[in-house]
């Protein structure tokens, strides 16, 4: 989290932060980091009265870049990096392993109590590279039948309504929206913002890719609270497109 004069942003993981960390420190000179991925409940009480600035992102294509960062990172250990070391079983599971581990922590117990249980206690929000969920935090989805993405931006940003969210697809101008919204926007922070390469970004394949017919329906069923709110659909095409389901919108199947 990142609070400066004229609002707070609040980090959600794989989505776009790091772009948005960069242009606030840059531009903004009260700018001060108060938290890595803090979530808006711890927010001090100074900086209550501040719009709130996120972001967020078709959670489709968040799972292959949460999967992506974790399976290629050069720092992995299970140690620091305990939430996808348990969903992958220490990276030995594929894409549609882990993902399906990653959707049903609400429904699954041995596999959220497995998590649990090698979570730690408590942790330092101003340290990086640790594990940024406890015991605790966890607990929480619990029968909740939500798929980790939902559940990390509702414990993030909570309470949601009064948020601007900046989407990943359209990163730029939707933060360009916030800062010409807030009276803030110069010349040169609007240069920087539209003509700064992209940060922090994967070059693997397409996200849809990684996804069949019933994994892509796995995440619309436990991600739709985002889905729905953002208008996010699916289009992609699947190395098995068979039961393909046409009647729903916000799939949209094409074959290979």
């Amino acid at each position: 989290m990142i609070a400066t004069d004229q609002f707070a942003f609040v980090h959600l993981p794989r989505s776009g932060g790091t772009f948005v960390s960069e242009v606030i420190k840059k531009f903004f000179p009260s700018a001060r980091e108060i938290g890595y991925h803090l979530p808006r409940e711890l927010l001090p009480a100074k900086y209550s009265h501040l719009p709130v600035l996120g972001t967020v992102r078709n959670p489709w294509e968040f799972y292959v870049s949460w999967y992506q960062h974790q399976y290629f990172n050069k720092n992995y250990s299970p140690k620091t990096n305990v939430l996808f070391s348990v969903l992958s079983e220490d990276r030995s599971l594929n894409f549609i392993g882990t993902l399906q581990n990653a959707l049903d922590l609400g429904v699954n117990d041995n596999k959220l109590n497995a998590l649990i249980q090698a979570l730690p206690e408590d942790f330092d929000y101003q340290k990086r590279n640790i594990p940024n969920v406890t015991k605790s935090l966890m607990e929480k989805i619990r029968s909740s039948g939500l798929g980790l993405y939902t559940f990390r931006f509702n414990q993030l940003f909570a309470p949601v309504d009064d948020v601007f969210f900046c989407r990943v697809e359209s990163l730029r101008d939707d933060l360009m929206t916030f800062f010409e919204r807030l009276g803030v926007a110069s010349d040169a922070l609007r240069s920087y913002v539209l003509g700064l390469e992209k940060q922090n970004v994967s070059h693997a394949m397409h996200g849809s890719s990684y996804y069949t017919p019933e994994l892509a329906k796995h995440v619309l069923m436990r991600d739709y609270q985002i889905v729905e709110r953002f208008g996010y659909v699916f289009e992609g095409k699947f190395v098995n497109d068979g039961g393909r389901d046409r009647d729903d919108p916000r799939l949209h199947f094409r074959p290979n």
